[in-house]
């Protein structure tokens, strides 16, 4: 029978497999052809060692992120862009008038807000973490279970939330409407009289495809080798091969944009979250959670959707296990439809100490 799965356990279960693992050298230091890896990973990625990739897997290639035209000052989208920045930071979205988009997508915390469950209305606590919303532009749904289609959609649940920012959206816009600057700044972007929950969307939605940047492994795929160090290069030949990670880690996001069980349910104890089952009802759902772009993952502590990890090194040891184990502790359990089962692509890994300090300060550059 499995023991109470706690926060603590997780911790301490990462902490116990630190301590076995050995010690030996990067067993990938070089390539079968002995040529050094800095060499092989300055070509074109098109001539990169294959990836590492299960049968049946949908996946893409590496390739520098293409970020959106910056729209010229003054245009159109450029007005749009900024009265969303403006309305992302102002907590008249709120029913309170104290809390903003940017209270738990705060700039200067990575666009996360850097605790492992959001406070909201009241200070009630969520049960989930904030995503960076630096990546949002990448996802083709939102929200760690995907409930929500698009960006705008996304924009306007958090308003209406009773534990985030608790408003009535009709109050909201009569806000807007009478207010000294809103209505100028909404005809201007978008020539409407009146402003709508669909032009408030519009408008945040925009700010935020926007924030995107490049990364040290765009940049490196771009032709500036000199950005990664000789470990980093050693971890992004992991990341494709031992550690697996392209499985779900891939293309220029990289984020499969799909949902996957990690073995952190916690089913039936007080952080139980059944994750995408809660939106599809499928039993195969439960537990299952989107996978998070790794873009400018270093800035966003703590992981996970509840943020039971703290530290990137703590997330790779958790994948270096195989991921979390559920398995039922009474027959009550063991014949329950929802019990939740982790995915197969988990499987552990035998990284040594050194490959994971290695995949560790690869993740750092992303």
């Amino acid at each position: 029978m499995l023991k109470k799965i706690t926060v603590s356990r997780v911790a301490a279960a990462v902490s116990v497999v630190l301590l076995l693992l050995p010690a030996a050298g990067a067993v990938f230091a070089q390539t079968s052809a002995d040529e050094p890896l800095r060499a092989i990973y300055q070509k074109p990625v098109s001539e990169w060692p294959a990836p590492i990739i299960d049968e049946g897997i949908e996946w893409s290639e590496m390739a520098p992120l293409q970020l959106p035209k910056r729209p010229e000052k003054g245009s159109k989208e450029h007005l749009i862009a900024a009265l969303g920045a403006k309305l992302f930071d102002d907590p008249i979205l709120s029913k309170s008038g104290q809390i903003s988009c940017q209270s738990c997508h705060n700039k200067e915390l990575g666009w996360a807000d850097g605790v492992k469950t959001s406070f909201g209305h009241d200070r009630q606590r969520g049960n989930r973490n904030a995503p960076a919303v630096i990546t949002a532009m990448h996802r083709p749904s939102l929200f760690w279970d995907g409930r929500a289609a698009t960006l705008e959609e996304q924009a306007l649940g958090p308003i209406e939330n009773p534990i985030e920012m608790a408003a009535e959206l009709d109050r909201v816009l009569e806000r807007l409407n009478t207010h000294d600057v809103y209505p100028e700044m909404f005809f201007d972007a978008f020539a409407a009289n009146q402003i709508s929950a669909d032009l408030l969307a519009t408008a945040i939605a925009s700010f935020e495809r926007g924030l995107e940047r490049k990364t040290r492994l765009d940049l490196f795929m771009e032709g500036r080798h000199s950005v990664l160090s000789d470990n980093q290069i050693r971890g992004l030949h992991l990341f494709r091969t031992k550690a697996r990670c392209m499985n779900c880690h891939n293309g220029p996001a990289l984020t499969d944009g799909k949902f996957h069980n990690l073995g952190l349910t916690y089913f039936g104890k007080p952080l139980e979250d059944l994750g995408r089952y809660r939106v599809t009802n499928d039993p195969k759902d439960v537990g299952a959670l989107a996978t998070s772009s790794l873009r400018h993952i270093r800035n966003s502590a703590p992981y996970m959707h509840n943020g039971v990890i703290s530290s990137l090194r703590k997330v790779v040891l958790l994948y270096n296990f195989g991921g979390g184990r559920e398995r039922p502790r009474t027959k009550k359990e063991a014949s329950d439809p929802l019990f939740p089962k982790h995915s197969k692509l988990l499987q552990p890994l035998k990284l040594s100490r050194s490959e994971i300090e290695d995949l560790v300060s690869f993740l750092e550059a992303l």
